[in-house]
């Protein structure tokens, strides 16, 4: 039993690629082995933008010996009552590279059958792996893929080394113009020299000392101490904390090969934006934590996480600083902008966006939307009717402001802050925010029940008339969400 060592060394691969391509290497390996006759113990993963790694423990030295019965025709079809061979037997031994007095009788269920019984003796497994680790290079699927040089494969990004090993000894293979050795290479930037490395624990430490953090569980949890240790250095112990959404702190993990966080601020003239518009500028537009006080309000804080150590954290913060500024500014203008109108002056212009070219235009779906909250209400709650119909009207009207344009995911939230700023009631205000809940299957749910009048009568209106219009959903396509709405 010995440790296999595989790492694919590659150009920057985007962010959202590394974690499926590492479950492929998993599966797609234990798979194979299996299919081989190799035993394994466990398989590891490790990943960054710039390597892709696979770790077998105590991986079989050579396949065992089998023997494989191969049928052919039965008994009284290859030979006569005298004994003699047919065309068909000595047609099977010849496909079997036997002479015909080697074949076998065996019985079964239907009846004896001629056989010839072959014993294979087991390969060597490191005669094995060099197709393997190739073929698992050749099969490993991206969104998209690139070619480069001259060469004919493709991949995320070009590979620039490949690091095999298999019992300490390299595995020797190529790809394209790329062979495999016994070393990978440290940070692109901080120690980008080669380095000698003789299995799985020893090429952690290695690179951990190179300035890589090739562990995603131990990379994830340096960014979250990473991302604390920053505020605090720049906050001290005023009760600031970031917030460490689990979906931005998992994308980071796997933007960066070594976390460094860096605290810098914005304006407060930007906390007059609703909050919900600074998180997703941040977080979706920058990869920026937000920082929040001991009362989980918004300070005009936030951390970026850099790849690299820079000596003068005042620089680094200055110019993540001026990044997201020039981002806030945007927002403030089209907040500015959106005011100027109401919600409900800009219903009539719905008629502009069209739904479905069957079903009509976004104002004609939101007078639809009206009516079966109308009726639902009714049934319902009827002392919520005259909101819930208020609600519904104004449900889709921040679909035109400029600051959904430029943040789609803020659809509804701005909804809700537009509608409390025209005067709105704060029920009709939430509605307009709920309707659009759950986002996902776990998700948070409407809290009031105008909301989930309108949310249910949006999607009842969705589902009929696009079933009405035999625009039903597919194994592949499924452009109106209507599994998710159902």
């Amino acid at each position: 039993m010995s440790e296999l060592l595989f790492e694919i060394g590659v150009e920057e691969i985007p962010a959202g690629y590394i974690q499926p391509a590492l479950q492929f290497l998993e599966q797609t390996v234990c798979k194979q082995f299996e299919a081989l006759g190799l035993r394994c113990g466990q398989v590891r993963t490790a990943g960054t933008p710039r390597r892709l790694t696979l770790a077998v423990a105590d991986l079989q030295t050579r396949q065992p010996d089998r023997r494989v019965e191969h049928t052919g025709p039965a008994k009284k079809t290859g030979f006569d009552a005298d004994g003699n061979p047919s065309r068909a037997a000595l047609g099977f031994a010849r496909s079997r590279g036997v002479a015909v007095e080697d074949l076998q009788v065996t019985a079964t269920p239907k009846g004896e059958y001629l056989v010839v019984v072959e014993d294979i003796k087991g390969l060597e497994t490191k005669a094995l792996l060099p197709e393997i680790l190739a073929g698992l290079i050749r099969d490993l699927p991206f969104p998209k893929s690139m070619r480069w040089g001259q060469g004919q494969i493709s991949f995320a990004r070009p590979i620039l080394w490949l690091l095999a090993l298999y019992g300490g000894e390299v595995v020797e293979f190529s790809i394209e113009e790329t062979k495999s050795g016994a070393v990978t290479r440290g940070h692109r930037f901080m120690a980008p020299a080669e380095i000698p490395v003789t299995g799985f624990e020893d090429y952690l430490e290695r690179l951990r000392q190179h300035s890589v953090l090739a562990d995603p569980v131990e990379r994830r949890a340096a960014v979250i101490a990473e991302v604390s240790r920053a505020v605090r250095e720049r906050a001290g112990n005023e009760g600031a904390e970031p917030v460490l959404d689990e979906k931005l702190v998992d994308l980071v993990t796997f933007l960066v090969e070594i976390p460094w966080g860096i605290c810098g601020s914005f304006d407060e003239k930007f906390l007059e934006l609703p909050e919900e518009v600074l998180i997703t500028s941040m977080r979706e537009h920058q990869k920026y934590f937000p920082v929040t006080d001991s009362d989980g309000k918004l300070l005009p804080l936030f951390v970026a996480v850099n790849n690299t150590r820079i000596a003068d954290r005042e620089l680094a913060a200055n110019g993540h600083q001026r990044v997201l500024r020039a981002r806030l500014e945007d927002g403030l203008f089209f907040f500015h902008q959106d005011r100027k109108k109401t919600l409900a002056d800009r219903r009539q212009d719905l008629a502009g966006i069209i739904f479905q070219n069957k079903l009509g235009t976004v104002l004609e779906k939101s007078e639809r939307i009206a009516a079966l909250a109308a009726e639902l209400a009714r049934e319902l709650e009827p002392q919520s009717e005259e909101d819930a119909v208020r609600a519904a009207g104004l449900a889709k009207c921040d679909l035109l402001t400029e600051m959904v344009g430029e943040f789609p995911s803020l659809q509804g939230v701005m909804g809700r802050e537009y509608a409390l700023i025209d005067g709105e009631n704060e029920v009709v205000a939430l509605a307009i925010r709920e309707h659009y809940l759950p986002v996902r299957a776990d998700g948070d749910l409407p809290a009031t029940m105008v909301g989930a009048i309108v949310g249910i009568a949006d999607r009842i209106d969705t589902l009929v008339g696009c079933f009405g219009i035999g625009e039903r959903p597919t194994g592949t396509t499924d452009p109106f969400g209507l599994r998710r709405q159902a």
